[in-house]
């Protein structure tokens, strides 16, 4: 049966679960304070640090709307005295609802997918990236999993799970832009879609582990 919980101004309806993760559970959800009823995705975290979750936040803020990107739509912390059990104590990220299923499991069903069939979905995440890049914002975990497709346009994705985001450095000149030299250190991102420079654990740049996976 669904929960129907009050989130700060709005009321929501979670159907069922999509997934599970470390982080918590992610919902299939309708704003129902929205007339009509909007459907969107709703992220419960209950186990990230604080800092990362609002990392999180922040860089989906910075990248903005785009075609091949899920659009954010609304943060909120929920306190340990809700009303609704199953929220508290627990942030929620709400998010746009993408309904085609993970471009994974479109190719797990296929067995293979011929270029004309990649094509379109291949443009679609060059243009998401191509968007995070001038946004100074790098994904650093791209892969099927994180690619998203829509049933009701079978050509459009849409890049997903900005957790191992990262913000680029603003150019030391105060000229605008974004430092795309600025070496990084840290080794993240699912191990086969990692680049070389990563995993030989030397400094790496970081839009190019994008292009790479």
């Amino acid at each position: 049966m669904p929960t129907i919980v009050r989130v700060a101004h709005f009321d929501v309806n979670l159907s069922r679960v999509l997934g599970v993760g470390g982080f918590g559970k992610v919902y299939r959800a309708k704003d129902i304070s929205e007339d009509p009823p909007m459907e969107c995705a709703a992220k419960q975290v209950t186990c990230m640090p604080e800092a990362e979750l609002k990392k999180e936040v922040e860089l989906m803020r910075q990248v903005g709307d785009h075609p091949s990107i899920i659009s954010f739509r609304h943060f909120e912390q929920v306190a340990a005295d809700h009303e609704t059990p199953e929220v508290r104590n627990s942030s929620w990220i709400f998010m746009e609802m993408a309904t085609g299923g993970e471009l994974f499991d479109r190719l797990i069903d296929s067995g293979n997918l011929t270029e004309r069939a990649v094509a379109p979905y291949f443009k679609g995440i060059v243009e998401g990236l191509l968007h995070c890049h001038a946004r100074g914002v790098v994904h650093r975990d791209i892969k099927l999993e994180n690619v998203m497709l829509c049933a009701e346009d079978p050509h459009a994705i849409k890049l997903v799970d900005f957790g191992l985001a990262v913000r680029m450095p603003s150019k030391a000149d105060g000229g605008g832009g974004f430092e795309e030299g600025a070496l990084l250190y840290d080794k993240v991102g699912s191990k086969s879609y990692r680049a070389p420079e990563v995993l030989a654990s030397r400094g790496y740049r970081a839009p190019p582990v994008d292009v790479w996976a």
